[in-house]
C-alpha cells in the first residue's frame, strides 16, 4: 500500500473517532438551543478538519486530506452557524501551514461549504433520506475536482497520478461515513426527545390510557388508569385483566367491547354507565383502538377512558332548566300575547286611541318578547341535538307566504311593506317546512328592523344554475358595518353590542338561520352596503316534482250553527280563553276541559272534530289521557293539536306513536300554525268519502267504473301491480278492485300486502280460483258481469261496512 492510500485510511480513522466523539457531546448537548449546538457542531468538525490537515501526507506543497467531509458535514448537518466556524478555522489552519497549494486548499474549503450549504436548504423542507446523504457524498468527492483547474500545469501531472483517484474515493467514503453516524445520532435524539415528551403526556394525562393484548391483559398503562382502577401503582397493572378490578358482568362488557374492536380493525367510541371500582355509579366515554406491530398485525387493543359522570350531570340539568323556562316562560306569554292580540284586533269592541296605542305598544313588545325567548331555546335546542328535521319534498312559496304574513305585525308601527317576487313557479325542495318557516321569521324580522320607516322588503324566490333556488331576503335599510361582517353569523354577536343600543335583539337569529339552513343542505349568504340595504341569501337544491300536489283546502265557512267544535283541554284559565278566541275567530266552536276527569266526559257526550291538548294537565299526564283516547271506543279518532310549552318534549316521550295528532304547537301559540291544524282537521273531515284502489290495466274498464261508482267515492287506479302495492303502502283503502293478469305478474299476488280487513272484488277475465276463502268477498268475472254489476255490489258492501255487517254469501259469477 503506498504512502498516500496509508495517510488517507489512517484519517479516515479519524473521522470515525470524532464522529464518535461528538456522539458523547450531543448527548451533553440536547437541552441547549439548535444555535448552540450547530456552533459546538461546527466546532468539533473545525477540530477534526485541523488534525486531519496536520495528519495528512503532503504531495508538492499540497496537503491530501480529508478536511471536506468535515466541512461539508459541518454545513449539511449544522447550517450556517457550524459551516461558518469550520469553514473559518479550517482556513486560518490552512493558510497557517502555508506551501505553495495554500491558495488551492482555501479554494476547496469554501467550494466544500458552499456545496454542503446548498444540501442543507435542498432537504430543509423535509426529512433527510439515505439518498441524500449518498447525493451529498458524490458532491462532496467531485468539488474536489473545480481545484484541479487552478493548479499549477508543472504539478498538475504528478499531483493527479499520485493522489487524484485515491483522495476522491476517501472523500466520498468519509462523507458517507460521517453523514450516516451523524443522522443517525440526530434520528436517535429526535425519537428519544419524542419518547420523552409522549411519556410525560401520558404520564400527566388526567384521563386513563392503557394498552392490552388480546387476551386483555394490561401490557402498557398510565397512573390515571391506576387510580381509576384503585391499583397502588402502574406495576400492579401489568398482566392483569378487568376482572381483577371490576364486578364480573362489567369485566365482561368491557371485554365485548375489545374483542368488537380487535374483530373490526377499526376504533370504537362508547359512552356508558359504569360502576367504578370503589362502587360509584357513573359514566365512562370510552375509546378503543387496535394496537399494531411494525409489521400491521392487531397485538393489542388501545383503551382511552374519560369519566363523563359530571358532564351527563350537567347535560341533564341543562336540559331540565330548559324544560322549566320553557314552560314557566310561555304559558303566560300565551296568555299576555293571546289576549293582546285579540284586543288589538278589535275583539273586545272599538278601543279609545290612547288606549289602542298603549296596547299596540304592548303587543309589539311581547311579540320581541316571543322572539328573543324563542331564540335562546331554539340555539340551545339545536346544539343539544334535541330538535328533529323532518327533511320532505314540498312546494317553496307556501312557506315563505305564511312567514310574510306571520311577520306583518312584527314592528306595525314602522310600516314596513313585505312584497313577494316568485322568478320559479312551483319551485319545489326537500325541507322541513317548520325550521324553513324559521329561518324566514328571522331574516323578515332582521330585515324590518333595520329597514327606515315606511320602506319595502322584498322576498323573492328563483332559480339558480345547477338546479339551485335561492331565496333572497332583500332590504333598503342601514347596511352592515364593515367590521360586523365577519362575525355576523356569530352567536349573540351584534353590530352594536353596547347597553344602550337602538335596535334589540340577542344576536341569535342569524346564527340559529345558518345552523338550520346548513341542515337542510343548503347555504346562506349576504350582500350588503351602507345605508343602501342587505339581501340575505338562502340556497337550497331543487327538488324535481314527482306529481302534481293539490292546493290546501279552503277555511271552513263561518256560520252561526253547524261550527264544528272543538274540545279544549287545558288548566289555565286565561290560555284557555285565549285558544277559544282564537278558535272562535277561526269559526269553530269550543269547549274547555282543565282536567282529565271532564275531558273524558265529555269525550263520551259530545262529538268533537278536533282536541287541543296540553301535556301538563292539572299535574296530571296529557300524554295519558292521549294514550286512554285512543284506546277508546268513542271518539279514538280524533284529530289532536298539541299545545304546550313542553311540545318537543312531548313528541320525543310518544315516539312514533302518536298518530292521529296534527300538530306540535308551542306556547305562546301561532295563530298561523293553529289555522293551518285547523285546515287539515276540516279537510280531512270533508275526505269522509271511501277509498277504492282499481287494480286494472285496461283504460277503458278503468273509465266505466269510474263512472259507474260516481262522485261519492274516491277511487285511485293503478295499472300495474308495482303501482298497486306502492298505493297500498302509502294508505289504507276501504275496497279494492282486482283483476288477476297485470302485464308484471298476477294481481292475487297483492292478496298477501293487504289489511285483512280490506274488502276484494276479484274482478278479472280470467277465472278465479275459487278457493280463496273469505280473504275474497266476491269474484265476477268480465263478459259475465259489467262494470255496474261491480259498482252495484261495491254500494252494497260499503253499505254493510258502514252498519256493521257483511254480505251473507260471497258474489260469485
Amino acid at each position: 500500500m503506498t504512502e498516500i492510500w496509508q495517510s488517507l485510511l489512517a484519517n479516515l480513522a479519524l473521522v470515525s473517532v470524532l464522529v464518535v466523539a461528538w456522539d458523547l457531546v450531543a448527548d451533553f448537548t440536547g437541552r441547549l438551543s439548535p444555535r448552540i449546538q450547530s456552533l459546538l457542531l461546527g466546532a468539533v468538525m473545525c477540530v477534526g478538519a485541523v488534525i486531519s490537515m496536520a495528519t495528512a501526507l503532503s504531495v508538492s506543497g499540497f496537503v491530501v486530506d480529508l478536511r471536506a467531509a468535515f466541512i461539508g458535514a459541518a454545513a449539511f448537518f449544522g447550517g450556517w452557524p457550524a459551516m461558518l466556524v469550520a469553514t473559518t478555522g479550517s482556513i486560518a489552519y490552512r493558510l497557517y501551514l502555508g506551501g505553495q497549494g495554500a491558495n488551492v486548499g482555501v479554494m476547496g474549503i469554501l467550494i466544500t461549504a458552499v456545496v454542503g450549504l446548498a444540501w442543507h436548504h435542498i432537504v430543509a423542507a423535509r426529512s433527510r433520506t439515505m439518498l441524500d446523504i449518498f447525493g451529498f457524498g458524490v458532491s462532496v468527492a467531485l468539488a474536489g475536482l473545480i481545484t484541479l483547474l487552478v493548479i499549477p500545469p508543472q504539478v498538475i501531472t504528478g499531483l493527479i497520478q499520485q493522489s487524484t483517484f485515491p483522495s476522491l474515493l476517501f472523500r466520498f467514503l468519509s462523507t458517507m461515513v460521517i453523514g450516516i453516524l451523524l443522522d443517525r445520532q440526530q434520528r436517535r435524539r429526535d425519537l428519544s426527545m419524542s419518547n420523552m415528551i409522549y411519556r410525560a403526556m401520558v404520564r400527566e394525562l388526567p384521563d386513563c390510557l392503557n394498552i392490552k393484548d388480546v387476551d386483555g391483559r394490561f401490557i402498557a398503562a398510565n397512573p390515571a388508569t391506576a387510580e381509576m382502577l384503585g391499583a397502588a401503582s402502574v406495576e400492579e397493572l401489568i398482566g392483569k385483566t378487568d376482572f381483577d378490578f371490576y364486578s364480573k358482568d362489567v369485566a365482561e362488557r368491557f371485554r365485548q367491547d375489545e374483542v368488537g374492536a380487535l374483530k373490526a380493525g377499526q376504533t370504537l367510541r362508547i359512552e356508558q354507565p359504569a360502576v367504578f371500582p370503589d362502587g360509584k355509579q357513573g359514566w365512562l366515554y370510552t375509546l378503543k383502538a387496535p394496537f399494531r406491530d411494525e409489521a400491521g398485525k392487531i397485538t393489542g387493543v388501545i383503551t382511552y377512558n374519560r369519566e363523563i359522570t359530571e358532564q351527563k350531570r350537567n347535560a341533564q340539568l341543562k336540559n331540565d332548566f330548559i324544560s322549566t323556562v320553557s314552560h314557566e316562560l310561555r304559558t303566560p306569554l300565551t296568555s299576555i300575547r293571546g289576549s293582546l292580540g285579540l284586543i288589538a284586533a278589535g275583539v273586545a269592541g272599538e278601543l279609545p286611541p290612547k288606549a289602542a296605542n298603549l296596547v299596540n305598544i304592548a303587543h309589539t313588545n311581547s311579540e320581541r318578547l316571543v322572539l328573543l325567548i324563542n331564540d335562546i331555546l331554539d340555539m340551545e335546542k339545536i346544539e343539544s341535538g334535541v330538535i328533529a328535521f323532518k327533511i320532505k319534498q314540498m312546494p317553496v312559496r307556501p312557506i315563505m307566504e305564511q312567514a310574510i304574513a306571520a311577520s306583518s305585525n312584527y314592528m306595525a308601527e314602522s310600516r314596513i311593506r313585505i312584497v313577494l317576487v316568485d322568478d320559479a313557479p312551483r319551485a319545489e325542495a326537500n325541507i322541513d317546512p317548520d325550521r324553513l318557516h324559521q329561518v324566514m321569521a328571522n331574516l323578515l324580522s332582521n330585515a324590518i328592523k333595520f329597514s327606515h320607516a315606511d320602506g319595502t322588503v322584498m322576498v323573492k324566490l328563483q332559480r339558480r344554475d345547477r338546479d339551485m333556488l335561492r331565496i333572497s331576503v332583500i332590504d333598503q335599510g342601514t347596511g352592515i358595518p364593515e367590521a360586523f361582517r365577519s362575525r355576523i353569523f356569530g352567536k349573540f354577536e351584534q353590530a352594536d353590542a353596547s347597553s344602550t343600543r337602538k335596535k334589540g335583539g340577542t344576536g341569535l337569529g342569524l346564527s340559529i338561520v345558518k345552523t338550520i339552513v346548513e341542515k337542510l343542505g343548503g347555504a346562506v349568504s349576504f350582500e350588503t352596503e351602507e345605508e343602501k340595504g342587505t339581501s340575505f341569501h338562502v340556497d337550497l337544491a331543487e327538488a324535481r316534482r314527482l306529481h302534481p300536489r293539490p292546493y290546501p283546502p279552503p277555511r271552513p265557512p263561518r256560520e252561526p250553527d253547524g261550527r264544528l267544535r272543538v274540545l279544549i283541554c287545558e288548566d289555565e284559565t286565561d290560555i284557555a280563553t285565549v285558544i277559544a278566541a282564537l278558535l272562535d275567530s277561526e269559526g269553530f266552536s269550543s269547549d274547555v276541559a282543565p282536567d282529565i276527569a271532564t275531558a273524558k266526559a265529555l269525550l263520551q257526550s259530545r262529538d268533537y272534530a278536533a282536541l287541543t291538548l296540553d301535556i301538563k294537565l292539572a299535574e296530571e299526564s296529557g300524554i295519558k289521557l292521549f294514550h286512554d283516547i285512543r284506546a277508546s271506543p268513542v271518539n279514538s279518532d280524533i284529530a289532536v293539536i298539541v299545545i304546550s310549552a313542553v311540545a318537543d318534549e312531548a313528541r320525543r316521550s310518544l315516539n312514533g306513536t302518536a298518530v292521529g295528532i296534527v300538530d306540535w304547537l308551542e306556547k305562546p301559540v301561532d295563530s298561523g300554525r293553529l289555522h293551518a291544524a285547523l285546515a287539515k282537521i276540516v279537510a280531512s273531515r270533508n275526505e269522509q268519502r271511501p277509498k277504492i284502489l282499481h287494480v286494472e290495466d285496461d283504460e277503458g274498464v278503468l273509465a266505466v267504473m269510474s263512472a259507474g261508482l260516481g262522485s261519492d267515492v274516491s277511487i285511485i287506479s293503478a295499472k300495474t301491480l308495482q303501482e298497486a302495492r306502492r298505493a297500498v303502502a302509502k294508505r289504507r283503502f276501504d275496497l279494492v278492485i282486482l283483476d288477476i293478469a297485470l302485464p308484471d305478474g298476477s294481481g292475487l299476488d297483492l292478496l298477501a300486502d293487504l289489511p285483512l280487513e280490506t274488502g276484494v272484488i276479484v274482478f278479472s277475465a280470467a277465472e278465479p280460483d275459487q278457493k280463496l276463502g273469505d280473504r275474497v268477498q266476491a269474484m265476477m268475472t268480465k263478459t259475465r258481469a259489467s262494470e255496474i254489476d261491480v259498482a252495484k255490489l261495491v254500494r252494497t258492501m260499503l253499505a254493510s261496512s258502514r252498519d256493521g255487517t257483511r254480505p251473507a254469501a260471497r258474489a260469485k259469477e
